[in-house]
């Protein structure tokens, strides 16, 4: 997703124009997208650099993590980044007179994505697995008996 922003260089400080996104399908390294990138971002004229801000929205391809079906989620993410010529260590690099998106979008949705991802939230996990790793045994009495801590005769000041 490559925006052209050589004119937007030339333009003075405090320079604003408007983008509207739609019907982009960025191939994203870290997640599958099952939906275009729809949005608007706008980018802005600062003294050495360019600053993007907007939101998009679209929908990712995720697995559950206790049954193990894929699912499509629908994903908003709001975007905020510099992009310079010579891009600092908090910016991003404006190359041949344009700027890259695709990058950016890819870090925003792939930090929305939460830790534990499930399809739904009462999913009862994997159905019609075999009964060995399901089946639940009690051995919190047999780890108990091995797991005893005992009192030091070297303690330590708190």
């Amino acid at each position: 997703m490559h925006i052209n922003v050589r004119d937007i260089l030339a333009e003075s400080v405090g320079y604003k124009r408007a983008y509207k996104i739609t019907g982009e399908h960025p191939i994203l390294d870290g997640v599958r997208l099952t939906r275009e990138v729809e949005g608007e971002i706008t980018i802005s004229r600062l003294d050495s650099s360019l600053r993007v801000r907007g939101q998009i929205e679209t929908e990712i391809e995720l697995e559950c993590h206790r049954c193990l079906r894929t699912f499509s989620r629908p994903t908003r993410v709001s975007l905020a980044q510099e992009y310079a010529d010579k891009p600092g260590s908090e910016q991003m690099p404006i190359t041949n007179g344009e700027i890259d998106l695709a990058p950016l979008i890819e870090q925003e949705v792939l930090l929305s994505i939460p830790l534990q991802v499930l399809d739904r939230p009462d999913c009862p996990g994997i159905q019609d697995a075999p009964e060995q790793y399901t089946k639940t045994t009690d051995t919190s009495m047999r780890v108990a008996g091995r797991a005893r801590i005992t009192k030091g005769s070297h303690r330590g000041r708190t």
